[in-house]
Protein backbone atom coordinates (compact mmCIF):
# COMPACT_ATOMS: atom_id res chain seq x y z
CA UNK A 1 0.00 0.00 0.00
CA UNK A 2 1.67 3.18 -1.17
CA UNK A 3 2.40 5.77 2.29
CA UNK A 4 0.46 8.57 0.32
CA UNK A 5 -2.59 8.64 -1.65
CA UNK A 6 -2.95 12.27 -2.82
CA UNK A 7 -1.27 15.90 -2.07
CA UNK A 8 -0.43 16.70 1.58
CA UNK A 9 0.74 20.17 3.15
CA UNK A 10 4.58 19.32 4.76
CA UNK A 11 5.45 22.64 5.49
CA UNK A 12 3.66 26.34 4.77
CA UNK A 13 4.15 26.66 0.98
CA UNK A 14 5.44 22.72 0.25
CA UNK A 15 2.84 19.98 -0.59
CA UNK A 16 4.41 16.14 -0.72
CA UNK A 17 2.69 13.97 -3.02
CA UNK A 18 3.12 11.04 -5.49
CA UNK A 19 5.19 11.77 -8.49
CA UNK A 20 2.68 10.76 -11.57
CA UNK A 21 3.11 9.36 -14.73
CA UNK A 22 5.27 11.35 -16.81
CA UNK A 23 7.21 13.24 -14.53
CA UNK A 24 9.90 10.61 -14.19
CA UNK A 25 12.31 13.49 -16.01
CA UNK A 26 11.83 15.98 -12.53
CA UNK A 27 12.47 12.73 -10.12
CA UNK A 28 15.40 12.15 -12.34
CA UNK A 29 16.51 15.64 -12.74
CA UNK A 30 16.55 16.31 -8.66
CA UNK A 31 18.37 13.33 -8.64
CA UNK A 32 20.71 14.28 -10.92
CA UNK A 33 21.46 17.47 -9.24
CA UNK A 34 22.13 15.82 -5.81
CA UNK A 35 24.51 13.29 -7.37
CA UNK A 36 26.41 16.25 -8.96
CA UNK A 37 26.33 18.12 -5.92
CA UNK A 38 27.76 14.97 -3.75
CA UNK A 39 30.18 14.27 -6.89
CA UNK A 40 31.95 17.95 -6.31
CA UNK A 41 32.30 17.22 -3.06
CA UNK A 42 34.29 14.09 -3.46
CA UNK A 43 31.40 11.63 -2.55
CA UNK A 44 30.70 9.03 -5.18
CA UNK A 45 27.17 7.32 -3.65
CA UNK A 46 25.05 7.58 -6.76
CA UNK A 47 24.96 7.52 -10.77
CA UNK A 48 25.08 10.29 -12.61
CA UNK A 49 21.95 9.80 -13.59
CA UNK A 50 19.60 6.73 -12.30
CA UNK A 51 18.31 4.47 -14.83
CA UNK A 52 14.70 6.08 -15.88
CA UNK A 53 12.91 2.59 -15.60
CA UNK A 54 13.59 2.10 -12.13
CA UNK A 55 11.94 5.79 -11.57
CA UNK A 56 8.94 4.91 -13.77
CA UNK A 57 8.89 1.80 -11.24
CA UNK A 58 8.61 3.63 -8.29
CA UNK A 59 6.28 6.04 -10.20
CA UNK A 60 3.87 3.31 -11.10
CA UNK A 61 4.07 1.68 -7.70
CA UNK A 62 2.88 4.85 -5.23
CA UNK A 63 6.79 4.64 -3.92
CA UNK A 64 7.87 7.88 -5.44
CA UNK A 65 7.29 11.31 -4.34
CA UNK A 66 7.94 14.65 -4.72
CA UNK A 67 8.10 18.21 -2.48
CA UNK A 68 6.50 21.22 -4.14
CA UNK A 69 7.24 24.51 -3.36
CA UNK A 70 5.85 27.63 -4.92
CA UNK A 71 8.00 27.63 -7.74
CA UNK A 72 7.78 23.51 -8.51
CA UNK A 73 9.46 20.91 -7.25
CA UNK A 74 12.40 21.41 -4.52
CA UNK A 75 12.68 17.68 -3.45
CA UNK A 76 11.71 14.03 -4.02
CA UNK A 77 11.89 10.83 -2.29
CA UNK A 78 11.08 7.35 -2.25
CA UNK A 79 9.40 5.06 0.71
CA UNK A 80 8.88 1.51 0.36
CA UNK A 81 7.44 -0.90 2.69
CA UNK A 82 10.37 -3.47 1.81
CA UNK A 83 14.04 -3.31 0.49
CA UNK A 84 14.69 -7.21 0.51
CA UNK A 85 17.83 -6.73 -1.38
CA UNK A 86 19.62 -4.95 1.50
CA UNK A 87 17.56 -5.50 4.66
CA UNK A 88 16.34 -9.48 3.83
CA UNK A 89 13.42 -10.74 4.63
CA UNK A 90 12.19 -9.24 7.72
CA UNK A 91 9.37 -9.34 10.53
CA UNK A 92 8.87 -5.95 11.64
CA UNK A 93 6.82 -3.52 9.72
CA UNK A 94 8.39 -0.65 8.66
CA UNK A 95 8.66 1.99 6.09
CA UNK A 96 12.35 2.33 3.69
CA UNK A 97 13.58 5.56 2.77
CA UNK A 98 15.68 6.12 -0.16
CA UNK A 99 16.46 8.42 -2.86
CA UNK A 100 16.13 11.33 -0.67
CA UNK A 101 17.26 15.06 -2.85
CA UNK A 102 16.44 18.28 -1.92
CA UNK A 103 17.10 20.80 -4.87
CA UNK A 104 20.28 22.93 -3.71
CA UNK A 105 17.69 25.88 -4.23
CA UNK A 106 16.27 24.70 -1.15
CA UNK A 107 18.55 23.67 0.92
CA UNK A 108 19.64 24.55 4.04
CA UNK A 109 16.29 25.30 5.37
CA UNK A 110 15.71 21.85 7.19
CA UNK A 111 13.52 20.29 4.55
CA UNK A 112 15.56 17.02 4.38
CA UNK A 113 14.84 16.55 8.01
CA UNK A 114 11.20 17.43 7.79
CA UNK A 115 10.20 14.94 5.18
CA UNK A 116 12.38 12.19 7.46
CA UNK A 117 10.07 13.43 10.49
CA UNK A 118 6.97 12.93 8.11
CA UNK A 119 8.01 9.88 7.10
CA UNK A 120 8.17 8.88 10.35
CA UNK A 121 4.95 9.95 11.27
CA UNK A 122 3.00 8.04 8.28
CA UNK A 123 5.20 5.36 9.83
CA UNK A 124 3.21 5.65 13.08
CA UNK A 125 -0.36 5.98 11.10
CA UNK A 126 0.19 3.13 9.34
CA UNK A 127 1.52 0.67 12.43
CA UNK A 128 4.92 0.61 11.75
CA UNK A 129 7.64 -0.18 13.72
CA UNK A 130 10.93 1.71 12.16
CA UNK A 131 11.68 3.86 9.47
CA UNK A 132 14.99 2.24 7.65
CA UNK A 133 17.53 3.94 5.54
CA UNK A 134 20.41 2.69 3.98
CA UNK A 135 23.36 5.03 2.89
CA UNK A 136 26.87 4.59 1.79
CA UNK A 137 29.36 3.45 4.22
CA UNK A 138 31.58 6.12 2.98
CA UNK A 139 30.10 9.30 3.68
CA UNK A 140 30.57 9.85 7.41
CA UNK A 141 28.54 13.66 6.48
CA UNK A 142 25.79 11.99 5.51
CA UNK A 143 25.99 8.64 8.04
CA UNK A 144 25.71 11.74 11.02
CA UNK A 145 22.61 13.65 9.62
CA UNK A 146 20.84 10.18 10.50
CA UNK A 147 22.40 9.45 13.84
CA UNK A 148 22.00 13.53 14.46
CA UNK A 149 18.10 12.73 13.42
CA UNK A 150 17.51 9.42 15.82
CA UNK A 151 18.87 6.54 13.83
CA UNK A 152 20.85 4.18 14.77
CA UNK A 153 23.71 1.71 12.56
CA UNK A 154 22.24 -1.79 12.25
CA UNK A 155 24.67 -3.32 9.66
CA UNK A 156 27.25 -3.06 7.14
CA UNK A 157 25.46 -5.99 4.77
CA UNK A 158 28.64 -7.61 2.83
CA UNK A 159 26.39 -8.65 0.25
CA UNK A 160 25.54 -4.65 -0.64
CA UNK A 161 26.64 -3.72 -4.22
CA UNK A 162 28.02 -0.89 -3.03
CA UNK A 163 29.48 0.06 0.47
CA UNK A 164 26.59 0.14 2.99
CA UNK A 165 25.45 0.98 6.26
CA UNK A 166 21.67 0.45 7.61
CA UNK A 167 19.97 2.45 10.01
CA UNK A 168 16.43 2.25 11.63
CA UNK A 169 14.71 4.33 14.11
CA UNK A 170 11.94 3.15 15.54
CA UNK A 171 8.37 4.95 15.32
CA UNK A 172 6.27 6.80 17.95
CA UNK A 173 4.62 4.00 20.24
CA UNK A 174 6.73 1.23 19.03
CA UNK A 175 9.36 1.04 21.59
Amino acid sequence: MPILAGPETLTPGTTIRPARAGEEDVVLDLLAEAAAWLTRRGIHQWPQRFPRESVHEQIRAGEALLIVGPGGPIATCAVSEADPELWGETTEPAYYLGRLAVAREAAGAGLGIRIVDWVGEKATAHHKAFVRVATTRDNPALRGYYERAGFEHVADPPQAKWPTSLYERPVSGSQ
